[in-house]
């Protein structure tokens, strides 16, 4: 990702016959967090391998430290950080798989075909707004965020912004 932020598929969805899709996050300090989401039909999970970060949960914030975990059920409204001021390494699951793994991939070919390779530039935001409303089965916008994301997908549109083709 243009933040250094590294996303490995590390069990695709079609190993696990769709139960789940499971990353290995590496999250340079200060990387940019996703905006506050929910995941209407997945449990997400976090366990920390190195170092620590922080994720967010119906509005309160949690360190977790090496060797802990977490599960957010679905409906929920969360997000993460790494502001530990070290790389962050952290097993992420989603369940079930969904379209999360088709997501991830479409985020990082539509930066890298729309040539953002700068952690502040501003295309990416039209960018992930866009491709946000075309997976409202497996991630949406926490309220808060939905007015805004919509509005910067349509300026996307109309700025003849394209996403990468699935």
């Amino acid at each position: 990702m243009p933040d250094g932020s590294v996303y490995l598929i590390t069990e695709s969805s079609a190993q696990t016959s769709g139960e789940w899709v499971e990353m290995e996050f590496i999250l340079p300090t200060h990387c940019v967090p996703p905006p506050p989401h929910i995941h209407p039909q997945q449990v997400e999970e976090y366990e920390v391998l190195e170092g620590s970060f922080d994720v967010m949960v119906d509005g309160d914030w949690r360190t977790l430290g090496c060797g802990e975990s977490l599960a957010v059920p679905f409906g929920t409204v969360h997000t993460f950080r790494n502001r530990s001021g070290r790389e962050v390494r952290v097993r992420n699951r989603h369940r079930p798989a969904l379209r999360f793994e088709e997501y991830i991939q479409r985020v990082q070919s539509t930066l890298a075909a729309g040539g953002v390779t700068r952690r502040r530039d501003p295309r990416a935001l039209f960018y992930l707004s866009m491709l946000l409303q075309e997976y409202p089965d497996t991630l949406v916008p926490g309220p808060r965020h939905a007015p805004v994301i919509r509005i910067l997908a349509r300026v996307g549109h109309l700025l003849g912004l394209h996403t990468a083709p699935r």
